[in-house]
Parts: C-alpha cells; structure tokens; sequence
C-alpha cells in the first residue's frame, strides 16, 4: 500500500494526470470548493453513491485519507444492470479495483455495497456506520430520477458526520431534470439539518446549517486568494445564503499550499 508524504503532491498528482486516465464525468476545478473545507472538516471515511469506475471516489479518498488508514464505501449496482434504470453510466466492481489498485490505493479498503439504492433503509444505514464510522464526504451520484435522488440525498444526510459534506450531481444538467426537481421538492416541503451550501461544475454541495456561514466564507475567501480567474456570486437557494462558483474549465490550477490541511 502507498505510504504518504505529502497530502497536497499525492492530490495535485491525481488531479493533474491520474484522474484523466479514469472514465467518468467530474473534474479537477471541483477541488476550489473541497480543499478550503478540508481542514474544518477533518480527515475520515467517504462514500459514493453511484461510482461508475471510481473518478471521482479516488480523489476523495486520496483528499480525505492520506495516511490510507479509513475504509470507505463504493454503492452502487455495479452488474445488476437492470436496476439502472437511467442509463447513466455502467460501472463494475472489477474496474472499480483495478483504477483503485492503478491510483495507489487498497480496493480492500473500499467497500462495493452491491444494491439498488432505492433499497437502502436506515437498517443499511446503521450497518454501514458500525464499520466505517460517520462518513465525512458523500457523492450521491446514482439514479437521477426523483424518487431515487430524493431517497440518496436522505440516506446520504443519515450517515453524514455534522461537519462532512454531500454534492449532488447533475444539479444544473437538462439531461437529467430529474436531480433538480428532487432537490426543489425536498426543501420546498420541508426543513433539513443539511441545506445547500455552492454549487459548481455540475454538482449542488450541501452541509449541515451549523457549519453554513463558516463554510461560506472559508471558500470565498481561498477561491478569491488561490483562483481569482473563479467567478463567484452569492445567490439565494431555497432561503439560504449560497455561492455559484464558475471555475475556467480548461484551466487546471494546483492547489495553494497554503491551505492544505
């Protein structure tokens, strides 16, 4: 298993090459909003509903876990492909190990929780909290249909540490309405602990209303310090406070030293 000696060169290495060489739909500017956290957020385990081949659970990991000392859970239907129903992408467990294995880390150490997650209820909840712990960062990035996204982003709020975070993919995507009209019902109808946070490249990151403000600021102030090429505006979501990042795609900028963890 790699030894690591340098958080921030082993994340700007997967970000800067290795994250290209792994099929999947998320990119390194998603970084300008999860370093700044890092730090208040604390090191633990990560999950992912909806892993395809481990894109974007691989650079969790390597961001949430530099010493390799978690073990984190890949959810996902992987080969009962009958159970997704989108088509939104199709992942294998055996692909999942092989990235995982290319990438420097341990696939024993990532849990395949072969289910619809349409499934999961809170006796799947407490299981995966009896091993791993209250996860500190959750991708829902599963079924994009209503009924399932609605179902991922409560389950993801069930096992979340207070401080973590959760994103939701293909917020903005007219592709996939379905995330956004989930997310509209949610906190239209009723209140959450977890409320939306930013949004940026495709992704709706939510945290606990504890956290919110500091949050905010923490990643107003080192996007506007490490990426002032970033637009950022302060809109409204649902009642709360938010911020719209638009990173310049085809750029890749390092992450600053100065705010690893």
């Amino acid at each position: 298993m790699l030894i690591v000696t340098n958080h921030l060169t082993d994340v700007n290495g997967y970000l800067g090459e290795g994250i290209h060489k792994i099929k999947g739909w998320c990119v390194p500017q998603l970084w300008q909003a999860i370093w700044p956290l890092v730090p208040k957020i604390g090191f633990g385990p990560v999950a992912e509903i909806g892993v395809f081949e481990g894109k974007f659970l691989i650079g969790l990991v390597k961001t949430f876990d530099p010493e390799r000392k978690f073990d984190h859970a890949a959810i996902d239907v992987f080969d009962m492909q009958e159970f997704n129903i989108d088509k939104a992408g199709e992942g294998t467990a055996t692909v999942l190990d092989a990235n995982l294995e290319a990438m420097g880390l341990n696939p024993a150490r990532v849990d395949k929780v072969r289910a619809d997650s349409l499934t999961l209820r809170q006796a799947d909840a407490e299981r995966l909290m009896a091993r791993h712990g209250k996860f500190k960062f959750f991708s829902v990035d599963g079924c994009h249909e209503v009924t399932h996204t609605m179902n991922d982003i409560e389950f993801a709020m069930s096992v979340i540490d207070n401080a973590g975070l959760i994103t939701v993919d293909d917020y903005f995507n007219p592709n996939w309405p379905g995330v956004m009209e989930a997310v509209a019902k949610m906190y239209l109808l009723r209140n959450f602990a977890f409320v939306p946070l930013l949004y940026i490249m495709n992704k709706l990151v939510l945290c606990s209303l504890s956290y919110h403000e500091q949050y905010i600021n923490a990643v107003q102030s080192y996007v506007k310090t490490s990426h002032p090429t970033t637009v950022v505006k302060q809109v409204t979501r649902f009642g709360y406070k938010t911020l719209s990042l638009a990173p310049q795609h085809h750029v890749w900028e390092d992450l600053q030293n100065k705010t690893a963890p």
